[in-house]
């Protein structure tokens, strides 16, 4: 048996998955990664004059610069 999200768990989720990115622009974190699942899809953001820019997305391999070079082949760690 598998327990399911109430309404209010749902709501945290969303609540946390939109509040969060604020909070951390709040802080001057200059750059913050998303994973969304199924299927596996990775966004990376900038910071930017306060507020988070989309710098790359992709579900096959994500490739970014900042903070420092990196090539993540998201294709070959997902099932």
């Amino acid at each position: 048996m598998t327990a399911q999200p109430t309404d209010s768990d749902v709501s945290g989720m969303w609540g946390d998955r939109l509040e969060k990115p604020a909070d951390y622009a709040d802080a001057g974190i200059p750059h913050y990664w998303r994973i969304e699942q199924n299927p596996v899809h990775v966004y990376a953001y900038d910071l930017v004059d306060g507020r988070y820019e989309l710098a790359a997305d992709s579900a096959e391999e994500l490739i970014v610069t900042k903070p420092f070079d990196v090539r993540l082949p998201v294709r070959d760690i997902t099932p």
